[in-house]
């Protein structure tokens, strides 16, 4: 037993030596294997692909002014980092911020390295109010409290074991209709949901959400399946949505949106949707899906305690506001 003391001390040493000799550089395409190792690692109930993080950085606007960032050690990326300004907003000066550090590796300094850079340059570019997400651990909070940053709105992220009965299917409405994404269109579904990501509780409203922007982030990701993704019409109109993104090679699925119009809201069309969509997700060999909530959101935290989702993990999200 004497040992593990000695064993501990060794171990942290080499980290504190390998955090010293990291070096920070501007990611490429060929970072994308090593970066979805990486949030796979740190983040299990996150669904990416490295195809889905190649489109994401293929499709960034000149507008935000994004910066990527890895820092590398030992010849493997250990922390990842990226800063642009949000284009989804009238806000003037709102950015992003997003970090992530090995855990066995924070607090050696490498985070802080890459937050310099980052914020150097978001600066630079005319970033004032920056928000970011993570832990409410003391590393991460220490780490963002002692740089300005307040924590706000505390997410819910929670897992539902597909493999598990769903509960039976609401029945469908006289007058509704419900498809799939591939029987839909683009617009129909933008039109459903530009207007109900504005009343998603946060700090920064999405109040200008441009069409074409808005397809690369929701309609055209290699994760986003079509046959999943479920849209609800009414009489006509589309009203309701759910969006599937699927992780085929670890069969598992994100929640990347779920949401009705203001018009149709109370009457479970949401509900509805969601409902079919893991259906279909089953039936397509996903056995685990995964989504967030904030913890304000209460329909949308009703509906998913229903379907049979339990909570896995927690994050916060951290505003920090210039001049």
């Amino acid at each position: 037993m004497a040992r593990l003391p000695a064993l501990r001390d060794a171990v942290a040493l080499r980290e504190s030596a390998v955090a010293m000799t990291a070096s920070i550089r501007v990611s490429t395409d060929d970072d994308a294997e090593g970066i979805v190792a990486l949030r796979r690692e740190q983040y299990p109930f996150g669904v990416t692909t490295v195809a889905a993080l190649r489109h994401y950085w293929r499709t960034e606007r000149p507008e935000e002014k994004a910066l990527r960032l890895v820092a590398e050690a030992g010849g493997e990326i250990v922390a990842v980092g990226r800063v642009g300004l949000n284009t989804w907003t009238t806000i003037p000066g709102a950015a992003n911020l997003g970090l992530i550090v090995r855990r066995p590796m924070r607090g050696q300094g490498i985070g802080g390295r890459l937050y310099d850079t980052l914020m150097d340059h978001l600066v630079g570019n005319g970033g004032t109010r920056i928000e970011g997400w993570g832990d409410g651990d003391d590393i991460v909070g220490g780490f963002l409290a002692r740089r300005g940053f307040e924590r706000r709105n505390e997410l819910r992220y929670s897992h539902l074991d597909l493999r598990q009965p769903l509960p039976p299917m609401p029945a469908v409405p006289d007058g509704v209709r419900v498809v799939s994404f591939a029987e839909s269109t683009p617009e129909d579904v933008f039109s459903i949901d530009v207007e109900s990501i504005q009343d998603e509780p946060g700090d920064t409203p999405n109040d200008d959400v441009d069409f074409a922007e808005w397809c690369d982030a929701a309609w055209h990701p290699p994760t986003t399946d079509h046959q999943a993704s479920t849209v609800v019409y009414a009489h006509g109109q589309p009203a309701a949505y759910t969006i599937v993104e699927i992780d085929p090679e670890t069969q598992r699925m994100w929640s990347g949106g779920t949401g009705s119009r203001r018009s149709v809201r109370g009457r479970g069309l949401a509900k509805l949707a969601k409902s079919v969509a893991l259906r279909k997700a089953v039936s397509l060999g996903v056995t685990d899906a995964y989504t967030t909530n904030d913890e304000v959101n209460a329909p949308m935290l009703a509906i998913n305690v229903w379907l049979g989702y339990r909570p896995c993990d927690a994050q916060w999200s951290y505003l920090k506001t210039l001049g």
